[in-house]
Parts: C-alpha cells; structure tokens; sequence
C-alpha cells in the first residue's frame, strides 16, 4: 500500500501529522493523505525507481509503521475496500 505524504494544509486529513524528527525525510509538519492510499505492486515501485519517479529512504521504525496502519484504518478518508483488506493484514 502506497500512500501520498503531503505538507500540512487547512485541507489536510488530519489523521495522523508527522513532525520533524519523527523520521530523517520529514522537514515540517506533513500528513498522511490516506485517501490516495492504493495497493502498488512491485514492479510498478521498482519500474517508478528506475525512471526516478521515487527514491529509497530510510525505514521508519515499527512504531511509526504501527501508527501508519492505524491512521489507514481510522482515516474517514480511505477508501472502505482498502480499509477492510488491511484490516485483514494488519
């Protein structure tokens, strides 16, 4: 599951607000846009790597995976299929 981290707005969902700090990539406060949440598959990640569409960075620790995994699941934004899949993963 891949989802959009955007900077924090008076639009934002606010579901789960990332501060600096909380991982090396996050600058100012940013937020989990859990309504553009959708499964990728890998080679659509690896295919987007290797035009430089994203990049690798570091891990976040399993507190904030665990976080994250909340967030997709008690977001109102996200979408219900979505939510019952994970709701089985997670």
């Amino acid at each position: 599951v891949v989802v959009m981290l955007r900077s924090v707005t008076r639009f934002t969902d606010p579901t789960l607000i990332l501060r600096p700090g909380e991982h090396p990539f996050i600058r100012h406060d940013s937020a989990l846009h859990y309504s553009t949440a959708q499964w990728l598959n890998l080679s659509a990640i690896l295919a987007a790597m290797s035009v430089g569409k994203c990049h690798l960075k570091e891990d976040m620790t399993d507190e904030l995976l665990r976080r994250v995994r909340k967030g997709l699941l008690d977001s109102p934004f996200t979408v219900n299929a979505l939510r019952a899949q994970c709701n089985d993963l997670f």
